[in-house]
């Protein structure tokens, strides 16, 4: 007999499953009930079930949140996932999660008794594989008991049989190796691969190789020493993976004394996959290596993240002027300060789609024609949530926003002075001050600004004023309300707007607005 695990937050349901199939004569028994994820867990930490029937929309915790959680605790109950029609898409990442399968409510008795049925040939030939694993006491079934939890060997009978199989090594260390998109329990080449894996590292009893969902685990007695040994290890790893041809991650642990010590590293490695968004591609990860943009030197920091409003003006300016090589300053400046204030993914995502997205939302659409890239914004904002690391998400932003800068470099047009004042008589009403513009065009602020005073016989503020007054005036005539054209030349207080206009032009803006 199995057992089986029913979660869902209807109590209805709950009584109608139990009644429903024919559990006994399936070869299973219910050992409980769940009304959500967070109780199904409790249930874990006391029994164990073969099977869970799991609900996708529950409070508190939902089945995909369990799904994951119970694969984050190295956990290998099987699961089948309820769901309505409109969580037909949720069902299907449940499938992800290790979800045997999902069907839809309402439960059909003739289909969820043959999905059962089939089950139960599997439970039972991997429950028969199992015993030989464990009657045989073989190198791999010692690593999955441990990893597992599932021993119950005392410390020293357990370290006797380590002993017998040659296990008694001087030093352990757990590389897990995953293909991200490939389910591993499946796919040929993956079983492929880790048998190649055995030939190189275990056929010779220094090192053992086994699957643990969702990884492929390979203990060495012989850990790589120094950052030439990882990449030698992790160049291996490619070459017996090339059949496969999709994106490898790799982690070690730390290199631990003690057989029994195995889980903590384990427990390492899979911390640094699960983080593996602030590492580098194509290098094994170990708690050795630093995460990308933790060490950034403090140039990098030019931009604060807690104010992306300026971080969006710089790289809007910046595409705008055609500074290009500015913009993955800009960015690698952002990544570098989110990452030493400890954001995480989520949040460094959201706020590169921030920058991103005000920056498109500005651009003209024609220089999105003129740059020839591929796809459309839509699909390049799209683009920043499929980035693995931050330093893909970085250099993807900056090689789109760099393309759209170069189309917009007109400096063969015109000289530079002409340029800037063309920049500012098209963003006047803007938060234009001569540190941006300094930045901008690559000049220090106070020769800048010697050299706009030479040009226009004017220091910057008063230039920038005279022509915010000039486009007041044209917006007066029209009609426009004083308190509105204030704004829309740049001023948010209208009393400093009626300051600098009557300034200026001798007189108040509704007297001029009056005379025109």
């Amino acid at each position: 007999m199995f057992s089986v695990l029913i979660v869902d937050d209807e109590p209805k349901l709950r009584l109608g499953l139990q009644t429903l199939i024919p559990w006994k004569e399936l070869g299973y028994e219910i050992v409980g009930t769940a009304s959500n994820g967070k109780e199904a867990l409790a249930f874990l930490e006391k029994q164990n079930p073969d099977v869970l029937l799991v609900d996708i929309r529950m409070p508190g915790m939902d089945g995909l949140q369990l799904l994951q959680e119970i694969r984050n605790r190295g956990m290998n109950n099987r699961a089948i996932v309820l769901s309505g029609y409109a969580d037909f898409e949720y069902a299907r990442q449940s499938l992800k999660n290790g979800a045997e399968d999902y069907l839809l409510k309402p439960v059909n008795k003739e289909e969820l008794s043959s999905l059962l049925q089939k089950l139960h040939v599997r439970l039972t030939e991997e429950r028969a594989e199992k015993k030989v694993q464990q009657e045989s006491h073989s190198r791999e079934w010692v690593v999955y008991s441990l990893l597992s939890g599932a021993h119950d060997l005392e410390s020293g009978s357990f370290k006797d049989l380590a002993d017998s199989l040659g296990m008694d090594w001087p030093k352990y260390q757990i590389v897990l190796i995953s293909f991200p998109g490939l389910h591993q329990e499946e796919d040929e080449r993956i079983r492929n691969f880790r048998e190649r894996l055995v030939v190189a590292y275990a056929s010779d009893g220094q090192g053992v190789v086994l699957n643990f969902a969702p990884y492929t685990v390979l203990l060495l007695s012989k850990p790589p020493v120094g950052e030439f040994g990882r990449a030698d290890l992790y160049r291996e790893l490619l070459r017996l993976s090339a059949e496969i041809r999709g994106e490898m991650e790799a982690a070690a642990g730390e290199t631990v004394p003690s057989l029994l010590e195995i889980p903590q590293s384990f427990r390492t490695a899979r911390s640094l996959l699960e983080h593996r968004f602030f590492y580098d591609k194509g290098r094994l990860l170990t708690p050795e290596l630093p995460e990308s943009y933790r060490h950034a030197t403090a140039g990098l920091l030019d931009t604060s993240p807690e104010d992306g409003e300026e971080a969006a003006f710089r790289l809007f300016y910046s595409v705008d002027v055609g500074h290009a090589e500015a913009i993955q300053s800009i960015l690698d400046g952002v990544a570098a300060q989110m990452v030493a204030e400890g954001k995480d993914e989520t949040e460094i995502r959201e706020r590169f789609f921030y920058l991103a997205n005000e920056t498109v939302r500005k651009t003209s659409p024609s220089l999105w024609q003129e740059s020839d890239y591929s796809g459309d914004p839509t699909q390049f904002l799209a683009g920043i949530y499929s980035q693995r690391s931050i330093r893909d998400l970085v250099d993807y932003v900056a090689a789109v926003l760099e393309r759209l800068a170069r189309c917009s470099d007109y400096s063969s047009r015109d000289n530079e002075m002409k340029r800037m004042l063309d920049f500012i008589d098209r963003h006047y009403n803007e938060n234009l001050r001569l540190e941006i513009l300094s930045g901008l065009f690559n000049y220090s602020r106070s020769y800048l600004g010697q050299l706009f005073k030479n040009h226009t016989g004017e220091y910057f503020n008063t230039y920038l004023d005279h022509v915010r007054v000039k486009k007041a005036k044209e917006l007066l005539a029209r009609g426009m309300k004083v308190y509105e054209v204030a704004e829309k030349v740049g001023y948010p207080n209208v009393n400093y707007f009626h300051s600098k206009f009557k300034k200026i032009d001798g007189q108040s803006p509704s007297a001029y607005q009056k005379k025109s």
